[in-house]
This record gives C-alpha cells, structure tokens and sequence, in this order.
C-alpha cells in the first residue's frame, strides 16, 4: 500500500519531497511499469503549474505534465515539428490514457515501448530538469537515454523543449502495433531537411525492439548529402540491417522483429522521398 500521499504547489517543495526518496506522479499510468514499490512514498506534481505547451520562434516548449492528448489536439504547433508530435499522440493508447499520460511521464518510465522518445530523438529535443537547489539545466535527448543514472534522479523533468528548425523538413513516422491501443512492436522515425534535392540534417530512430530507443548513425550517415532516391533508400536499409540490434521478448520472435522494423524503415522513408521531391515531378 501506498505509504504516503504529498500535494505540494511549489516546485521546490516538490523536488525536497523527491530528494529524500517520494516518487512523482501525474496520470499514474506507469507507476509500476516504472518500477514503484508498492509501500512508496509519491508526489502529485499536477499541481505544480507545469502543463502547458508555449511556441516561439525558435523552439516549441512543452510542460511536464501536459497530457499527451493536448499534443494530438493541438493544431497551432508549427511545422514539421508540430505534424510529427501530433501524429505521434494521436497513435498513443487510447483517448482517456492520453488524457493521462504526460509528456515527462512517458520519458521517466524508460519503457522500452514508448512512443515519445523516438520521435524526439528525430527531433532533436532537449530534457529541461531541477535537481536540488540547482538551476533548471537542459539534457540533450540522446544523453536522456544512454543507460545509466537519469539526469532527474533526485528531481524533476520540468519541461521538453523541441527546436523549430529552419528550411525545408519533412518527416516519416511508422509503429506496428496488434490493435490500436495496444504498445508499439517497433517504432521507426526520421526527419531530414531537403535542400535542393540533397538530404542534410538527417535523424533516424527507432524504438521498441531494445530497452531504449536509438539513433542509428549508420543509416543517417548513408541518407546524409544524397538524394533520397532508391539507390540512397536501399543503402539506408542495407545500413539498418547490419547494425540493428533487437532483444528478444515474449511480445514476438527478435527475427520477426527486426524484420518488421526493416519494413517500418522503408515506409518512413518512402515518405520523407514523398515530402522532399514534392512539386519536382
């Protein structure tokens, strides 16, 4: 049972809370995916003042414990950063666990099968956190999800911020679930910036098929300064194929696996193809 229950309004009082061992909550969805005890200590953060999602010119900022459904609804985001982390919500569970969900949430947990941390590692994001008495400091994504002691440990993920970036961007996002709402089997995204028919400012990630999601720099190294035509597609996946690593799971076989995301891959980048030779034919 639960050995205590705080509700604090202040976010320094929170982060004391959590220093000495309390685990924050907001929709509560993962709190024993996370790896709970089931005699802890927890933290409501709802109360901090941290939901909310601000656009400015060069960065989209999202608030700790905005629920995911107000990213798949939410229209006025710009760009291809905005399209992409609609898209993303939107596939996420079911409409009232998105109303639960929220966006650090779905980043703390590590579970291997979330939707959120590979479309940011596409993106580029940054982790914004407190811990302590120390000033609120950003955290790179890709440093979020190396294994090892999380950068919130002892505090809390304040907010993720996403750069809004200049040129022309398109995206390819693709998960293969068994029903709507169930967790993804493999998640493949990758965003690319088409400059005169030449890829630059390539990402490609996956998720789902190990404990954490990655960037696969083989693959961006085989899309990057080329144009994206079957040539530069078929070295991308030839890349995907040596280097990706899948672990095993009592979801479906690794073999099986790897070649769903393989199929993923082609899917996501047929689309970025799509976006960036638009208006060419």
């Amino acid at each position: 049972m639960i050995r205590a229950y705080h509700q604090p309004t202040a976010v320094e009082d929170a982060i004391a809370l959590v220093a000495r061992g309390a685990v924050p909550v907001a929709g509560a969805t993962g709190l024993y995916a996370g790896g709970c005890r089931r005699d802890a200590e927890l933290v409501d953060v709802t109360g901090l003042g941290l939901a909310g999602i601000e656009v400015h010119d060069d960065r989209i900022a999202i608030g700790a414990t905005t629920p995911l459904q107000a990213l798949a609804t939410n229209e006025a985001l710009p760009g291809m950063e905005g399209a992409l982390l609609r898209r993303c919500a939107r596939h996420v569970a079911s409409r009232p666990l998105r109303n639960m969900i929220t966006a650090a949430g779905n980043i703390a947990h590590m579970v291997y099968w979330a939707d959120l941390p590979v479309v940011l590692l596409a993106l580029d994001a940054a982790v914004e956190v407190r811990v302590g008495a120390a000033p609120a400091r950003q955290v790179p994504i890709a440093e979020v999800m190396k294994v090892g002691k999380q950068a919130w440990d002892g505090g809390l993920i304040t907010r993720i911020v996403v750069p809004r970036r200049n040129g022309r961007f398109s995206f390819g996002y693709e998960r293969m679930t068994r029903t709507a709402t169930d967790y993804s089997m493999s998640t493949v995204c990758t965003t690319a910036r088409s400059d005169d028919g030449v890829l630059r400012d390539v990402r490609f990630a996956v998720g789902a098929v190990t404990a954490r999601p990655m960037r696969m720099p083989s693959v961006e190294a085989a899309l990057e300064g080329r144009a994206i035509d079957d040539r530069s597609i078929g070295k991308a996946v030839e890349a995907l194929t040596s280097d990706l690593i899948v672990a095993p799971n009592f979801r479906a076989p690794a073999d099986y696996r790897r070649d769903l995301t393989i199929v993923l891959a082609r899917r996501a980048l047929g689309t970025v193809r799509a976006w960036a030779t638009r208006g060419e034919e």
